[in-house]
């Protein structure tokens, strides 16, 4: 609809066009009136009319006056003169100023519909080469931004010249994931735009048509470009935004948008987070087989809390090491597996592979992203450390003598003990000493040796072999403490208890 002023001092000369234009036909709305030049020109500059339909002569000024006022101060829209007198010297002086049409009173209905249809017609015509030429430009710039994108040294070495920025950066939004319905992904494309409108040096260009963009940031700080990122991410719910460095030249651009688009490239990894920038991803790797033997510790103990920490760490593990999606699943896999396997030294009748099923872990790869697939994960250890390991009511004293009843074939230490039950070393050996009357080295050697007095009793066991079983790997260390404790070798016990005569080694 074009937006119609009517500017004239008869408030029936008003009245009388309204009602005999067929507006609605016409594609027009009268949104005001004024009733002289200057209150005419106030409303000109506040409503932006696309259509101004004025008397010549007024109070204040005059219909000339007022249009040459408006359009010295950048007024657009086109203006209909309307007047008694039919001197052509004023027809002269409206032609000049760009008035579509001079129509002398009393108006005649057929001309001033005909006179309102050309400047319609004239307005959509402007409009459409503005949009043309907007147009032009955008693909042109566009292509401009791409080529620094994808590193072409021409356009980079043009663009030296023509940009003066101290730095740059790129960002890659992903509106969406490939399954969203292709609507949900122009919607939100169409909030990002709209987040660009207002703002400048700050390119967006589309990247393909699954719905991701990216954006080249000029002359931006940091901060800056965080904050309206964050902006995006918090009101555009089911977007990710990957950002790259900043660099200080055009030829470097490729760099950072690289950065980004190889991020993008492994959402998987970092969908949870919605917003990505460098620093988020040069941390230090944390060794996802360690992980695994912190989780088995805490699902013997029965505590949620630190599984969900040591999965939170896994997630770390995978974002840090800059895995693919591929191959996070796998390192996910590998460690439920390796879970598994330790897990079936220590629960009791339990068999954790009717608990952690095959199928279990061949759905890991169906997995939406790394967090789904981790979460899922925790939930299911938590779930096999309820029937493994039961929900108790222990005392923490008692749990640690539960952990080390239970894992003394492994290698223990005080400070591996601290760490899983959340103790200072030092406090928890002299709190150890005094609930079971023991330090810790000599209880763990006592339990140990209660073990091998057992397996050596056994005829199908080797001396070395019982060693290694009740954890200890020097066979010459193994000899010195049973016999410490028991007053004779293990060969010996062994003979005297197994009726076996074989060589100890």
């Amino acid at each position: 609809m074009f937006k119609v002023l009517l500017v004239d001092d008869e408030p029936n000369v008003r009245q009388g066009i309204k009602m005999m234009i067929p507006w609605d036909e016409l594609g027009c709305e009268v949104v005001d009136e004024a009733d002289d030049g200057d209150e005419g020109l106030s409303k000109i500059m506040t409503l932006s009319p696309d259509i101004v339909i004025a008397d010549i002569k007024m109070p204040g000024k005059t219909g000339i006056e007022m249009t040459e006022a408006a359009k010295a101060m950048g007024f657009k829209g086109k203006v209909l003169i309307l007047s008694g007198y039919s001197d052509f010297s004023y027809a002269k002086t409206a032609i000049a100023l760009g008035v579509e049409n001079f129509i002398l009173k009393p108006v005649d209905e057929d001309e001033l519909i005909e006179a309102i249809k050309t400047a319609g017609e004239k307005i959509n015509r402007e409009r459409d080469r503005r949009y043309k030429q907007e147009i032009g430009r955008e693909y042109l710039n566009e292509q401009l931004v791409k080529g620094l994108f994808a590193g072409d040294s021409e356009i980079a070495s043009a663009m030296t010249r023509k940009y003066e920025f101290s730095a740059y950066c790129a960002a890659v939004i992903c509106c969406g994931d490939m399954n969203s319905p292709r609507e949900e992904q122009w919607a939100l494309y169409g909030k990002i735009r709209d987040f660009f409108g207002s703002v400048s040096n700050a390119d967006i260009v589309t990247v393909d048509m699954s719905g991701i963009t990216a954006v080249l940031f000029k002359g931006w700080a940091r901060a800056e470009i965080k904050e309206l990122l964050e902006k995006i991410a918090k009101n555009c719910p089911g977007v990710f935004i990957a950002c790259g460095g900043y660099v200080p030249t055009p030829d470097k651009i490729k760099e950072s948008y690289s950065f980004a688009e190889g991020i993008c490239r492994s959402i998987f990894i970092y969908r949870h987070l919605g917003l990505v920038t460098p620093e988020m991803t040069s941390d230090v790797p944390i060794e996802s087989s360690d992980i695994a033997a912190s989780v088995c510790a805490f699902m013997e103990i029965n505590d949620k809390e630190k599984i969900a920490a040591a999965m939170r760490d896994f997630m770390k593990s995978q974002m840090y090491a800059g895995n693919t999606p591929e191959r996070a699943k796998i390192s996910c896999i590998t460690m439920v597996m390796e879970i598994r396997s330790k897990l079936s030294r220590s629960a009791a009748d339990k068999k954790p592979e009717n608990l952690i099923t095959d199928e279990f872990i061949a759905g890991l790869e169906n997995s939406g992203s790394l967090y789904d697939m981790t979460k899922a994960v925790e939930e299911m250890l938590g779930s096999v450390s309820d029937d493994c390991f039961g929900k108790t009511t222990k005392s923490n004293m008692e749990r640690v003598v539960q952990y080390i009843r239970a894992n003394y074939s492994r290698e223990l230490r005080l400070e591996q003990l601290a760490g899983i039950f959340g103790y200072n070393s030092a406090y928890l050996g002299k709190v150890f000493h005094r609930y079971t009357g023991e330090n810790f080295n000599n209880y763990l050697d006592e339990i140990r040796i209660t073990e091998a007095k057992r397996l050596l009793a056994c005829e199908e066991y080797k001396v070395y072999e019982v060693a290694e079983m009740v954890g200890y790997t020097n066979i010459n260390y193994f000899h010195n403490k049973f016999k410490k404790y028991v007053g004779i070798s293990p060969l010996s016990y062994k003979k005297k208890h197994s009726g076996t005569g074989e060589e100890e080694m």
